[in-house]
């Protein structure tokens, strides 16, 4: 299972709010010590939504010490007297990256946690969140028996944002980074361009899309019933649970029965990139995520959790009912629980 960061207990010791619009405007005041509400929502910005079961990794062509975001943020933790010329480094990199039409101008938060936990061992965490889009938010008070409402202008804390978690592993490791984006379209930019980071568990990776394109494949395909999607997509988690290593010939003699050349290849040209040894972390995230419920058009679910095909068809048949004209579902069972 990979390490989750857990914040819960965590502390933000500095922060600071840059502006990335046409013209760059840097903060020049580093805020530390904030009040309990304000640590709180920043905690939630900085973290909610961020994806903790993918880890990342900087990397440079040539040599990693010529990565800006890489370099600012190794001098932020070796030395927290840092922490404003790089956030402005950082906000001036992020600035040159920001240049297409497509990517909108907005407030950028940097702020420096400690107290956070991965494993058993205690970390600081760089948090950057670029915010797009501010909020009207009302403010209603009661003051003297006298209730007054008025407009604010701000930030959802709540709201998916482009972030970046990057979590000082120590002298002799490099930095373990985590993401989050608000778009698929912003992923090119703020992954690639800004943040220039690559998976750092190829395994993991592998594994991870492998089982997204077999599901997609089988839910896909119109010549399997729901209950034979459900059968196939149990033995594929079976397959990958039992497996030490992703083959997709193998995978496709285990779990389909005699399948044509068209469905052979299909398969093949979408999943031969993927053979990979088998990351179980993958496997419990995949495990979340496939497909166990069959839903009718009367709001009703039937939850099937059943691994072997055949045991889906023994004990879930389809029919139609001539005399009303529906479809309907037959279930076996022994007993209710």
């Amino acid at each position: 299972m990979k390490n989750v960061l857990e914040v819960s207990e965590s502390k933000l010791l500095q922060y600071i709010m840059h502006g990335i619009d046409e013209t760059l405007i840097l903060g020049d005041e580093v805020f530390t010590e904030p009040e309990v509400l304000m640590e709180a929502a920043f905690t939630q910005l900085a973290f909610s939504k961020v994806q903790f079961d993918q880890q990342y990794e900087f990397f440079h062509e040539t040599d990693i010490d010529l990565h800006e975001v890489y370099t600012y943020a190794k001098k932020i933790f070796q030395e927290e007297s840092n922490f404003l010329e790089q956030s402005q480094h950082i906000a001036t990199h992020l600035h040159s990256v920001s240049t297409h039409p497509n990517i909108k101008s907005g407030d950028l938060f940097i702020g420096l946690f400690d107290n956070c936990v991965m494993g058993t061992e205690t970390k600081k965490v760089l948090s950057i969140v670029k915010i797009d889009d501010k909020e009207i938010f009302l403010d209603v008070k009661s003051e003297q028996n006298t209730m007054t409402v008025s407009g604010i202008d701000g930030i959802n804390v709540r709201k998916i944002n482009n972030a970046a978690v990057i979590v000082d592993m120590g002298p002799d490791e490099e930095p373990a980074v985590f993401i989050r984006t608000r778009r698929k379209d912003d992923v090119v930019y703020w992954q690639e361009r800004f943040l220039k980071i690559k998976v750092a568990d190829e395994q993991y990776e592998k594994t991870d899309l492998a089982m997204q394109e077999v599901k997609k494949y089988i839910l896909k395909d119109e010549r399997f019933t729901n209950t034979e999607k459900l059968g196939l997509l149990n033995k594929t988690l079976d397959y990958f649970r039992n497996e030490e290593e992703f083959q997709v010939e193998a995978y496709i003699e285990k779990v389909f029965e005699a399948p044509d050349e068209v469905q052979r290849d299909v398969i093949v040209n979408s999943v031969k990139p993927y053979e990979t040894i088998i990351s179980e972390s993958a496997i419990e995230k995949a495990e979340q995520k496939f497909k166990r419920k069959i839903k009718l058009d009367n709001n009703i679910e039937i939850v099937v959790n059943v691994r072997d095909i055949d045991q889906v068809d023994d004990l879930i048949q389809v029919g139609y009912d001539e005399a009303t004209g529906r479809n309907f579902y037959k279930i076996y069972f022994e007993e209710e629980e």
